[in-house]
């Protein structure tokens, strides 16, 4: 893991308890622009969005953020989308385990996030999001924000149908058994059925196949948030500066160097102390890390690289 650069003044805590960590909007503002000025922000983003590989969003949003900042004196935000334990099991693994999830995620072509991340600006008061990849149109937050859970709500159905075609399986061996059956294979049937039926609760489904299903995302401050709510919540979205590069340095802002995998989430809750929230006052971005500006150029194609993020 590459050592956390820290650029600008540190934002300095009182010795006072600090009950929360710093929100990675802590004294930044976004600068304000006319909607005339849309169209040109987004003819920028698009057109760089053509050079670029599709692989790592937080490149891309990045580059697009400084090259906004560059030419037009955009101080933007980024939006970013966490998806939790719960949607990566339950929804993207199909609730798999194991091989079973290998094989399945295989044969399926699902592809999982973990997160995805784009820039904001600010448009007569008003967030815009400026995702040139995935979107042929700058979006609102609720419009980005809908169409990122378009899959899950997809993924959901998937498994109510699933459910549902074994808890009738079930349902229908219980009914048949006779002489042969044994009382272990009558007990495992209902046990199945108890589990199928606690799970349609849990994932808030019903066995009516024609009930409409509709994924909603928390909206959060913190990433420490979404860490907490890992099984309770589909997914999380939240604001922060343009500075920000990922996961990764928002861990770092709510708990400092901890002994902890930062690119995943802090789920032991014992990290979630004042302590850690102070010390995330130490990584606070206030600039550009050209570290991470430079490492965002590989999400260009080869016959588009540059040799300096100033030649974008």
């Amino acid at each position: 893991m590459k050592k956390l650069a820290v650029f600008g003044a540190l934002f300095i805590l009182s010795t006072s308890a600090y009950s929360a960590p710093i929100t990675p909007m802590e004294g930044y503002y976004p600068t304000e622009h006319a909607q005339s000025e849309l169209n040109t922000f987004w003819r920028t983003v698009k057109n760089m969005a053509g050079k670029m590989k599709g692989k790592d969003c937080f490149k891309r949003a990045h580059m697009w953020s400084f090259k906004l900042e560059r030419e037009y004196g955009v101080k933007s935000k980024k939006i970013f989308m966490h998806y939790t334990d719960k949607f990566n099991h339950e929804l993207d693994d199909q609730g798999r385990t194991g091989i079973g999830r290998f094989f399945g995620g295989l044969f399926s072509g699902n592809e999982g996030w973990d997160f995805h991340v784009a820039p904001v600006v600010n448009i007569n008061g008003r967030d815009m999001v400026l995702d040139g990849k995935l979107r042929n149109q700058p979006d609102t937050v609720e419009e980005w924000v809908d169409f990122l859970t378009e899959r899950g709500n997809y993924l959901l159905k998937k498994r109510q149908k699933k459910l549902v075609k074994d808890l009738n399986k079930y349902r229908k061996r219980l009914r048949r058994r006779n002489s042969q059956t044994t009382a272990e294979e009558i007990a495992d049937y209902r046990e199945k059925i108890r589990e199928i039926e606690s799970k349609l609760r849990y994932l808030g489904l019903t066995e009516n196949l024609n009930q409409k299903v509709d994924i909603k995302c928390k909206q959060i401050d913190n990433i420490s948030q979404f860490d907490r709510e890992q099984q309770t919540e589909w997914c999380h979205y939240q604001m922060a500066s343009m500075y920000y590069f990922g996961p990764l340095q928002l861990r770092y802002l709510n708990y400092g160097d901890i002994n902890w995998d930062k690119r995943l989430p802090v789920t032991d809750l014992s990290f979630h102390n004042e302590a850690n929230y102070r010390n995330g006052a130490n990584y606070v971005y206030r600039n550009w890390d050209y570290d991470e500006l430079e490492s965002s150029l590989d999400e260009l194609k080869v016959e588009d690289r540059v040799d300096s993020i100033y030649e974008l």
